[in-house]
């Protein structure tokens, strides 16, 4: 069902707060009241001298929420949604989106339940609305490291080089119908470097009225969900026109130039106005890029908090399930497997060096682990910055819209190309860096990225690897199988996909542990409560392939259509154990 503007007028409307001479977006903002940026931005290059020591693993951010009282995200049915209007006892603050034909409403019912309206009958799910507060983005990170020359010798940024793009740009540099979205803190829409780079919504007709019957009043550029409006730029914060310029900046003498200067960018501010940072504002700009045909969505926050935030959760397995790819930043803590990396519906992103000495190792602020799913450039990246200057700034929130600056190139190639395929190629032309990262060698992901190589080379067919877990009698208790490329979900969730095979070729267990993502990137078999003897765990290349149909490479000699066969052993119990 469409949101239509009549739709959205049934229910009250979002009052602002009446001081707008202190809001980041009037132009007249005092600087002694600056807002938050919940972001993983650390200071330019230039202030380096000035930031805070680099993090250790104990000085991780600290980000409190809340359950805002009487407020609720409730997932129904959208034929549904039209009854609400006359509800005795619901009152719905305002539509959220929709997808798969459910509707996502916030509610403000202060005198019911969680309990209670989730056994109302008229909703499927109903979730906590929480505001997000604190050390809600990563602090400031010392470089540690000699600050770099951010623009080659060649005129343009260093970071391309590094990422290979001249042979991706000898087949695009982006298709202006390739539209990506980038939730942040607001966009110098003026700048002149970006100019042409800003989505224009083509329904929309900015005279006063919803044209396109989406919900949203004169969203001829995208929208402000922090200050419920049509107007998402800013020019007091510097971290959305920043990571909006690593993709799109355009080519020519400025020093910033994007990873894709020829797609567009749609902006959608959801921090640092009026509306509270909370899971209502961050599913609502999610659900509205969906609706507007992003295929994926940059968004360089802190979200460490946001495990466990159910509404938060079920929109990420939406967009994944709507062919959209979400890219974040794998966090600027300096700590190894983070809270947000048990998100398998998200693509985070860690962050490498750019000077000579340092390509390709990990920045000493930049978070790794096992969920961690691809590595891109982030130190030291020249771009964009409000009032029509540039500069160079590093972070994770600088490494993340590489990444989809790449997918945007793969995107405008193969505009056929599902999300599932699109990754699969992305991660699999990524430049294996674990050499150079040999205390973190397999938890910086798939690799660094290599636009040229993903523009331009077939995908291998899909590897495992797999580590055993013993214990104190070096008895296998647990098998943990790594994904070296990505697989088709539905192949890899297939019963007959894994097997555990005693001795005597029985299967003895078979079936995937738990359920397998797209951006899952490891799984636990745990058989340490197997009777003793010798087993197989085998991964079938029947069954098992990527999101092109290629079969498992079992034995990786190149070649698909081989199983994967791991053997282990598990020893009898003593008898203390039995």
């Amino acid at each position: 069902m469409k949101i239509s503007a009549n739709h959205q007028d049934l229910f009250a409307s979002e009052k602002k707060l009446a001081d707008p001479g202190t809001h980041p977006k009037s132009r007249e903002a005092s600087a002694a009241q600056p807002p938050s940026e919940p972001s993983d931005r650390v200071q330019l290059s230039a202030s380096k001298g000035s930031a805070s020591k680099p993090p250790t693993g104990d000085d991780q951010p600290r980000v409190t929420r809340k359950e805002i009282p009487g407020s609720f995200i409730a997932v129904m049915p959208s034929e549904g949604v039209l009854s609400l209007a006359g509800h005795p006892a619901i009152q719905v603050e305002r539509v959220l989106g929709e997808a798969n034909g459910s509707t996502f409403v916030l509610i403000k019912q202060p005198e019911m339940s969680l309990d209670s309206l989730q056994t109302d009958g008229l909703f499927t799910q109903v979730f906590p609305n929480y505001e997000y507060s604190g050390d809600v983005f990563d602090e400031p990170v010392a470089s540690g490291q000699p600050v770099m020359t951010a623009v080659a010798p060649s005129g343009r940024p260093g970071h391309l080089d590094i990422i290979n793009v001249d042979p991706a740009w000898n087949i695009t540099k982006g298709s202006p119908t390739v539209i990506s979205a980038i939730t942040d803190t607001g966009l110098d829409v003026a700048h002149p470097v970006l100019a042409g780079t800003v989505w224009q919504n083509p329904n929309e007709v900015a005279n006063g009225q919803d044209s396109d019957g989406n919900g949203y009043v004169d969203d001829v550029a995208g929208w402000d969900f922090t200050d419920n409006d049509n107007d998402p730029s800013d020019t007091y914060s510097t971290h959305h026109t920043h990571v909006h310029g690593i993709v799109h900046a355009q080519e020519g003498d400025s020093g910033a130039t994007g990873v894709a200067p020829g797609a567009v960018g749609m902006p959608l501010r959801i921090s640092g106005g009026r509306r509270s940072y909370s899971s209502a504002v961050v599913a609502e700009s999610y659900l509205y890029a969906l609706k507007q045909g992003a295929k994926s969505i940059n968004t360089s926050f802190n979200i460490d908090g946001f495990a466990g935030d159910k509404a938060l959760e079920m929109t990420y397995r939406t967009l994944s399930d709507n062919d959209v790819l979400l890219f974040n930043s794998g966090g600027n803590g300096s700590a190894r497997n983070s809270p947000r990396t048990k998100f398998e519906d998200i693509i985070l992103v860690a962050s490498t060096d750019t000077s000579p000495e340092r390509v390709d190792q990990r920045s000493s602020f930049s978070n790794w682990g096992h969920g961690i799913d691809i590595s891109a450039p982030g130190r030291d990246i020249m771009s964009t910055l409000p009032n029509g200057r540039v500069g160079a700034s590093s972070g994770t929130s600088m490494a993340t819209p590489v990444a989809m600056g790449v997918d945007a190139l793969v995107r405008s190639a193969h505009p056929d190309w599902t999300a599932a395929q699109r990754w699969a190629q992305i991660a699999g032309t990524a430049d294996n860096i674990d050499q150079r990262n040999p205390k973190e060698a397999g938890e910086m992901g798939f690799g660094r990225v290599n636009a040229g190589r993903a523009l331009t080379e077939k995908v291998a067919p899909p590897t495992l690897s797999a580590r055993e877990v013993k214990d104190s009698q070096g008895s296998t208790s647990k098998i943990t199988v790594r994904f070296e490329k990505v697989f088709d979900p539905a192949s890899a969730n297939r019963e007959e996909a894994w097997q555990v095979r005693n001795s005597e070729g029985e299967v003895v267990l078979k079936g995937a542990p738990r359920e397998i993502r797209l951006h899952t990137n490891e799984i636990d078999f745990n058989v340490g409560g197997l009777p003793a003897g010798s087993y197989q765990l085998v991964g079938s290349a029947k069954h098992l392939v990527d999101p092109f149909g290629q079969p498992l490479d079992g034995n990786k000699d190149g070649v698909g259509g081989d199983d994967f066969v791991k053997e282990f052993v598990v020893l009898e119990r003593p008898a203390s154990e039995g």
